[in-house]
């Protein structure tokens, strides 16, 4: 039996190895294991009859391994539930049993929060020995790695290829991985407080994640996101032959697969990093150091993550033209980029107390400079030079762009500038006088005039 010690870490290294290994596979021994093992993690007969609702529970979640009908196993799997809560409750009376029947559903909501809060909790104590912080460190690195390794392998088919070798499952997913990860701890920390296991921990503010678990942690993560880009620079640097050849897929299509996800893994990794700086132990100079280093390696990936993800926009937009959508995402890529130099610069400089405010005035530059750059008129400016190159335009598009994109757009030819501007004069208007004074408005009059 797991003791209370290894509750947290086993929780969450149970999650983790479910969310990967389930999602996308019909029920079967999968579902009938990872119930017996939540079982085993969170429940602790008492008497006779705790230990005959253990094995009836065990044995009704079986029913998901030997009986192929849903109908059929799902709701053996919620009797399973039942009595797995009267078996970690114990009860006496009938009117106990019939509150222990409902107490898994009363904690299920609550039960990833306490599973959490008790794993911080346990982050202030030393006990353990070591293999304790091994253990917690390996369970921090896999929640790390079951948010990060499916968005890589959505983001790009070749890593996702090289992961099915290494693995033999696909990790793709991500949304179904995390809700099956998230239904483990929630069953798992409901009925350990069913149970009423032990005092409610200290609250995360006060914890402190030691060294041996966050050096586990950021170097699993730094071995990911080296081993993704050393996948991405070779499909995305291979030209269009390697990439038709090793996905099936034409660059335009391969480019644009796994913008978002790059995206989200870069916020994503703006959170571990703040997160890390925030609880990670760092009692001496040494571990501070390491410390740095190790999300400095991690901040440097990143901007690597970054820099691919505009290399694919850039080389979708050649293919399918610029939208406001596109410029917007880039505009977004390149801030988050530059708040990522932020805070190598202030690892570097050791002063992280101008960092909130360095973040604050680039995003306010970055903003003001967003807009000055005239977005709509460059949409139109890199179509237009998109058109000069292949013959290929959308015009439709481009007729509704603002009046700002009235000067490039009358660098088309007659045919395709009257398409395009069309509709221009009906958005125009008449002259607003000094109060509706508007400068993109009236280099856009002044274009059509000379038209």
């Amino acid at each position: 039996m797991i003791g209370a010690r290894w509750f947290p870490a086993a929780a969450f290294a149970l999650a983790a190895t479910v969310a990967l290994a389930l999602p996308g596979r019909p029920a079967g021994l999968g579902v009938s294991v990872a119930a017996v093992l939540v079982l085993v993690l969170a429940v602790r007969p008492r008497d006779p009859w705790s230990w005959g609702w253990w094995a009836a529970a065990a044995t009704l979640a079986s029913l998901a391994t030997v009986r192929a009908a849903t109908w059929v196993a799902l709701p053996a799997l919620a009797g399973a539930a039942v009595l797995a809560s009267l078996a970690a409750v114990g009860p006496r009376t009938g009117a106990e049993l019939a509150r222990a029947a409902l107490a898994w559903v009363r904690d299920f909501a609550p039960g990833p929060v306490f599973v959490a809060a008790l794993g911080a909790g346990q982050f202030t104590n030393r006990a353990g020995g070591r293999i304790g912080p091994v253990a917690r460190g390996l369970a921090l690195a896999a929640v790390l790695l079951a948010v990060f390794l499916p968005l890589f392998v959505t983001a790009d088919p070749a890593f996702a290829d090289m992961v099915d070798d290494a693995l033999g499952w696909d990790v793709d997913r991500p949304v179904d991985r995390f809700a099956a990860a998230l239904l483990v701890l929630a069953l798992a920390g409901g009925l350990a407080l069913a149970r009423g296991a032990g005092s409610r921990p200290a609250g995360p503010a006060r914890a402190r994640v030691g060294r041996v678990e966050w050096t586990i942690a950021l170097v699993g993560l730094n071995v990911l996101f080296s081993a993704f880009l050393a996948v991405q620079l070779t499909a995305l640097f291979g030209g269009h032959d390697y990439v038709q050849r090793s996905t099936g897929l034409t660059y335009a299509q391969y480019a644009r697969q796994g913008f978002g996800q790059l995206l989200v893994v870069a916020g994503l990794t703006l959170a571990v990093v703040g997160a890390a700086w925030r609880w990670a132990r760092r009692d001496t100079r040494r571990e501070e150091r390491a410390l740095k280093l190790a999300l400095g390696v991690l901040c440097v990936l990143t901007l690597a993550v970054v820099a691919s993800a505009l290399r694919r926009l850039g080389l979708y937009e050649a293919a399918f033209g610029s939208t406001r959508l596109r410029m917007a995402a880039q505009a977004g890529t390149v801030w988050v980029g530059a708040l990522f130099v932020l805070m190598l610069v202030a690892g570097t400089l050791k002063r992280e107390t101008w960092l909130p405010r360095a973040v604050s005035a680039v995003s306010a530059v970055a903003l003001l400079g967003f807009g000055l750059s005239d977005p709509d008129a460059r949409i139109a400016e890199r179509n237009v030079a998109r058109f000069e190159r292949t013959g290929q335009i959308d015009l439709y598009y481009a007729a509704g762009l603002s009046p700002d994109a009235a000067p490039a757009l009358a660098r088309l030819p007659p045919e395709q500038a009257h398409d395009a501007l069309e509709l221009m004069p009906e958005a125009l208007g008449e002259p607003e006088g000094l109060a509706g004074l508007n400068l993109g408005r009236a280099r856009a009059r002044a274009a059509l005039r000379t038209r």
